[in-house]
């Protein structure tokens, strides 16, 4: 038996991509006595018609028009098609009207084995799902041998500690596949993990690292000896907590992603995340640079706080607090989320066409300014941000220019870069993925 795990993607990148763990870890848990192969359609074309006896894709918001296009071709064919992912937890009927299963969650813990099992026994149907959040521990090794053409995949280990976010930020979809339980792996696991790494460089795919601090200080301390260089994703909250930045330091901690979101307490209201502390983001920044740790944020524009005056506002405050990086979107409405749920009662949903819910087109009815005062606003905030004069500055101060940096790596082996607003949309689609 052959299964074939596909990510859905418009079209190979002529640049390089991260490695991510979703196919991988699915793989890892496959029955043994199945073949499994993985097409990762950001780095390759997919041939749909390569052979196989059951197809499982997986795919984003704005990739599904694609993944049902392409599932209702196979099936026209008579091969067996099953979707999962953040997409599909958050609308499986719909899903279901172009796939024969849908995997609700998260894979491990049953509900892929009996997938499997059931397709085996000839009555595959509806909607697989764990009926609690499976432990994290335990978990067999990623299977990252299967990812083909590495070459074409930035240096970077993918590695996953955690799962969740002790937050609950409404227009986040993070918590529709992971519930809202924020789980730890065993240190002693995560650091098997790291030693089977093939670089230096890790990417922790974790929501939020630091989510609990205890652990966090635990894994850093294991991973002092390994001398390993770190990137991943944490609150702004972790510059708090001085033993902590201490160790992440000493773990080899070079980047962090922060969402810091909005400069307008109204805005961070309005998604529930009224605990970012506005008046100390400056302070935070410095503790991570202090600490040898670039910092890139992310900001969403369009919040119902958001009024004319925010571009420029934003733009001030991004140079003031001193971030090295800004992955800058305008909001989108997920599906399944409580903000999506909030937008659509109010009729302000713009479209439901997914293939624009990329943050670079305005898809929700802002609430203080015109449609055209959001848009032209956005493309001013990037054009500022990413000048010349103002990034090189940046790159000079913190040294970004000496030390491996994802977002301007990333970009700078893309061979289609034409202008600097190419680079902030570039580190925009990176902060998302």
């Amino acid at each position: 038996m052959h299964v074939r795990l596909i990510d859905v993607a418009p079209s190979p990148s002529s640049g390089q991509s991260f490695q991510t763990l979703t196919l991988p870890r699915l793989a890892g848990c496959t029955p043994q006595d199945v073949r499994v192969s993985i097409t990762d359609g950001r780095v390759e074309r997919i041939d749909l018609r390569e052979p196989a006896d059951l197809v499982g894709m997986t795919f984003s918001c704005n990739n599904s028009r694609q993944a049902y296009r392409m599932a209702d071709q196979l099936r026209a064919r008579g091969v067996a098609v099953v979707a999962g992912g953040t997409h599909t937890t958050a609308m499986p009927q719909e899903a279901l009207q172009h796939f024969d299963a849908v995997l609700s969650g998260e894979a491990e813990g049953g509900a892929w084995e009996t997938l499997i099992e059931d397709f085996r026994a000839g009555r595959m149907e509806g909607v697989y799902r764990n009926g609690q959040s499976p432990s994290v521990s335990g978990l067999a090794p990623p299977r990252l041998d299967l990812l083909q053409h590495p070459e074409r995949y930035l240096d970077f280990t993918p590695i996953e500690a955690t799962r969740g976010c002790p937050h609950s930020c409404s227009f986040c979809f993070n918590s529709s596949i992971h519930g809202d339980a924020f789980r730890t792996r065993p240190v002693e696991e995560v650091v098997e993990d790291v030693r089977r790494a093939t670089s230096r460089n890790l990417m922790f795919m974790d929501d939020n690292l630091c989510g609990k601090r205890g652990f966090a200080k635990e894994l850093f301390r294991a991973l002092i000896p390994l001398k390993k260089r770190l990137f991943f994703q944490s609150s702004l909250l972790m510059a708090e907590d001085a033993e902590l930045m201490d160790l992440a330091r000493r773990a080899g901690a070079q980047f962090v992603f922060v969402g810091i979101e909005s400069f307008e307490e109204g805005s961070l209201e309005s998604v529930n995340k009224e605990w970012n502390r506005l008046d100390r983001y400056k302070q935070y920044i410095q503790t991570f640079h202090q600490h040898g740790i670039f910092v890139s944020a992310g900001l969403i524009l369009g919040l119902d706080g958001d009024g004319p005056e925010v571009f420029q506002k934003t733009l001030r405050n991004l140079i003031d607090i001193g971030v090295d990086n800004a992955a800058v979107n305008l909001l989108i409405p997920y599906p399944g989320t409580a903000f999506h749920a909030e937008m659509q009662r109010q009729g302000r949903i713009l479209t439901e066409d997914t293939r624009r819910y990329t943050g670079f087109d305005v898809v929700v009815r802002p609430a203080a300014m015109s449609i055209d005062q959001l848009q032209q606003g956005y493309d001013e905030v990037l054009r500022g941000f990413y000048s010349p004069s103002r990034y090189g500055r940046t790159m000079l101060k913190t040294g970004m220019w000496r030390k491996p940096h994802i977002y301007a790596m990333a970009w700078w082996r893309e061979p289609r870069r034409r202008t600097v607003r190419s680079l902030g949309r570039h580190i925009n689609r990176r902060g998302g993925e």
